[in-house]
């Protein structure tokens, strides 16, 4: 499955040449016009009240993305959680993504300091949250309405939904649009031929725009961006930049933390299984340690005993001083912490520094108080 899924990516990025690319190109294009229509269609008939929206009975503020693949949702819900959690009492919403035990939604995941749930049941990026946030409420549902009715049963006062952007069922007060500043927009076309959740028409319901991982492109190519964004959206609030922080490595099995200066010229073996696999291996690099072996598996992917064996023989051959993951990857692991034992396996801990972000919060505060659910 991961070599099929490495296979299309290629043609859908036009690095893969010959016939039968040419061919499996065009009938993805043919498909993406289909996926087009219907996205389109949906949204006329949510615009037009004929498929039903639910308000909650406090704000909603949906941060999600148009495209596939990670934009930073995770640490940028985390970053608003934590600004705002002294003026609120938040809930945190999410249909918990790679989560592979069934439960019956609502879920309550986390209350306050009390955790009620594993990786396997809230899902890697919730879990990840989860255990590290405090004073918040974490709950995964799939309908995201229900979802809310739970959170204010529990005293939420403000919802945070995540990965929202596509959720029409449910009004928000305000639509945060997440951007990969260094690839926005892969090739312009919607599934299966691009990257696209929707067609571009779509960024006219954001509210805000952040451009993530801003660090990696150039100026003029940031207010290039803005032009599009603005051209897209122009009644959106505002286009704020952000950047991906690297605080620092823990260990897996014991949690002990070290400095970034303990990455400087150490040989990495990684590996990863998140949306955009390319900017974890960026990262490693930034903090000055070289990749000599890297193994990507499919976003969310569900870490087995065998998996597990498997990469620490190639991390053996690899003659790396050092394992490394996400942390997203790492909550998957600690099960696994005996078999780890005392070997160097880490997981790289980031955050997003958000320019402007007072302004960006007054705009989120004011959205919160006046702005309209729609």
């Amino acid at each position: 499955m991961d070599k099929l899924q490495r296979y299309l990516e290629k043609i859908i990025d036009g690095s893969k040449r010959g016939k039968t690319a040419a061919v499996i190109r065009f009938i993805l294009f043919l498909l993406s016009l289909v996926y087009s229509q219907l996205a389109k269609i949906r949204s006329v008939l949510y615009q037009n009240n004929i498929l039903k929206k639910n308000e909650a009975g406090v704000p909603v503020i949906s941060i999600g993305n148009i495209t596939t693949g990670g934009t930073g949702k995770t640490p940028f819900t985390a970053f608003l959680a934590e600004a705002l959690k002294s003026e609120y009492k938040i809930a945190i919403i999410s249909r918990g993504y790679g989560a592979v035990t069934d439960v019956e939604e609502p879920f309550l995941i986390k209350d306050d300091d009390q955790l009620y749930a594993d990786a396997a049941e809230a899902g890697d990026e919730l879990f990840m949250l989860a255990r590290s946030s405090e004073q918040l409420i974490f709950i995964r549902s799939a309908n995201r309405y229900q979802g809310t009715k739970l959170a204010e049963d529990r005293g939420a006062e403000l919802i945070l939904l995540d990965d929202g952007f596509q959720h029409y069922q449910l009004k928000r007060n305000a639509d945060i649009v997440l951007i990969d500043a260094e690839e926005p927009f892969s090739n312009n076309r919607v599934l299966p031929a691009g990257l696209l959740r929707e067609p571009f028409a779509a960024l006219k319901r954001a509210d805000l725009f952040l451009l993530n991982r801003s660090e990696n492109v150039d100026l003029s190519q940031i207010k290039e961006l803005r032009n599009s964004l603005n051209t897209l959206s122009p009644s959106n609030k505002g286009i704020f930049r952000a950047e991906t922080r690297l605080d620092n490595c823990v260990s897996v099995a014991s949690q002990e933390k070290e400095s970034l200066d303990f990455l400087k010229e150490k040989k990495v073996f990684a590996f990863s299984g998140i949306g955009s696999p390319e900017a974890f291996k960026k990262s490693i690099e930034s903090a000055g340690a070289k990749v000599v072996s890297y193994r990507i598996f499919k976003d969310h992917y569900n870490y087995q005993k065998e998996d597990l064996l498997t990469l620490l023989d190639q991390y053996s051959d690899s003659q790396a001083d050092l394992i490394l993951t996400t942390e997203k990857d790492a909550v998957k692991l600690f099960d696994f912490a005996e078999m780890i034992g005392e070997l160097p396996f880490y997981y790289l801990k980031i955050s997003l520094a958000v320019e402007n972000r007072e302004q960006l919060l007054e705009i989120v505060k004011d959205r919160i108080k006046h702005g309209k659910a729609k």
